[in-house]
């Protein structure tokens, strides 16, 4: 037997595993399902939560890509409150008291759960609220995730 046919025949088997390796990789990457959404306040939207489901992870919190940005999009004097929830088990609250001029809130209540996995039901809720804790606007939703 001929060492050299071999050799060859082993480097291509080698080069075409790793190469189907990387391919599926990717592609499993790519078929990734973002069960990132939003709810907003009613009469306008004033504010407006979202639930990132996918991406880098909040802003100088690491690899966690499961969290809340709490908006302000109006001048009215109102705060913006969030409240989060995982499988029906109530996580808290969360104000945005910056105004419109201010930047958004990054809140992450799912540190504790670590990443949401799939068939985890994910529920938010934003609210207006004033100067006595008064609450207005409210609306919620929630999504089970399809793949964490």
């Amino acid at each position: 037997m001929n060492f050299r046919p071999m050799a060859a025949r082993a480097a291509f088997t080698t080069t075409a595993v790793a190469a189907a390796t990387l391919l599926f990789g990717t592609q499993a990457a790519v078929a990734a399902t973002n069960d990132s959404f939003s709810v907003g306040t009613t009469s306008g939207g004033c504010g407006v939560v979202d639930f990132v489901d996918y991406g880098p992870g909040a802003p100088g919190g690491g690899n966690n890509d499961d969290y809340l940005v709490i908006h302000d999009y109006c001048s009215d004097g109102k705060g913006v409150r969030a409240y989060a929830w995982i499988d029906d088990i109530y996580l808290g609250a969360r104000n945005n008291t910056n105004g419109l001029a201010g930047a958004a809130v990054v809140w992450d209540p799912f540190k504790e759960w670590g990443n949401i996995i799939a068939g985890d039901r994910v529920g938010i809720k934003v609210c207006l609220f004033n100067s006595n804790n008064t609450l207005s606007r409210c609306a919620d939703a929630s999504r089970v995730s399809v793949d964490g």
